[in-house]
């Protein structure tokens, strides 16, 4: 997916990942955000809400539903504008994490 088109601004959004334990890419994407918020160029910048799909079903559930596909992990991402955008994979998900994080340094 281009995720270009997807802005980087911490102001304008809100961030949820979905995910589950025993997921490798999962896992990948956890380990890039805990390098992210610990690295000195994005101190707090980046605040993303972890959902757990198999520990609280109704993440599962609303993943499903709104955004379309169990798959995970998943970026949801809440615009001020109101509009949602779900981004599925990992490395995509990954590059606009970094994207953001250097957006708000």
């Amino acid at each position: 997916m281009n995720t270009s088109n997807l802005t980087a601004s911490n102001q304008d959004q809100s961030l949820s990942l979905y995910y589950y334990d025993g997921c490798p890419f999962c896992q990948m994407t956890l380990k890039a955000l805990e390098q992210l918020k610990q690295s000195a160029e994005s101190g707090d910048a980046l605040n993303v809400e972890l959902r757990h799909i198999r520990r609280q079903p109704q993440y599962r559930t609303e993943l499903i539903k709104q955004g379309g596909k169990p798959q995970v992990p998943c970026l949801r991402i809440d615009n001020a504008n109101g509009k949602t955008q779900w981004l599925y994979e990992s490395r995509d998900i990954i590059s606009f994490m970094r994207r953001h994080a250097l957006a708000d340094a």
